[in-house]
């Protein structure tokens, strides 16, 4: 009886470690050109200004081109719209597992920068990903109550141009 016990516990613990490594997410995925297509506010009244990734406004977001390439570096152009940022915004990004699920990491540079000398950064908890869409949902804390942005992503091309 205790070989069985021991059998089933450890087939259960290579099973688990199994699906945990399969979990992960391979830069492969992310790299290439992502378009936001839609954020979503969840208990967020309707007349805030939601400012994302530290002070852009969220509707200069929305259809924001996100290219990733395969060094690990990026940048973000938004749409040409007044109020907008008007340059592509460089970054760093990088994905890992936290808290039993994944997170997108980004870190925007200012121009000559280098990655490893910015110490702040974002990370996004990773909903879900597929070769085609990616979803960000993200929880935020604001003076009134704990509410939820989700960010919706549609892969456009798999080159980094």
């Amino acid at each position: 009886m205790k070989r069985l016990i021991f059998s089933v516990l450890l087939l259960s613990g290579l099973f688990f470690s199994y699906q945990t490594s399969a979990q992960e997410i391979k830069r492969k995925t992310i790299m290439g050109v992502w378009r936001l297509d839609s954020i979503l506010y969840n208990n967020i009244k309707a007349y805030s200004t939601i400012k994302v990734f530290g002070d852009v406004d969220a509707s200069c977001m929305i259809n924001s081109m996100w290219t990733f390439y395969g060094n690990w570096d990026g940048k973000i152009l938004s749409p040409m719209a007044e109020g907008c940022p008007t340059t592509p915004q460089t970054m760093v990004w990088s994905t890992g597992k936290e808290n039993g699920g994944n997170y997108f990491g980004i870190k925007p540079l200012l121009a000559g920068q280098k990655g490893k000398q910015i110490t702040q950064g974002f990370k996004m908890p990773i909903q879900s990903i597929d070769g085609k869409n990616m979803v960000w949902h993200e929880t935020v804390k604001l003076d009134y109550k704990t509410s939820h942005v989700t960010y919706f992503f549609t892969k456009t091309s798999n080159k980094a141009k």
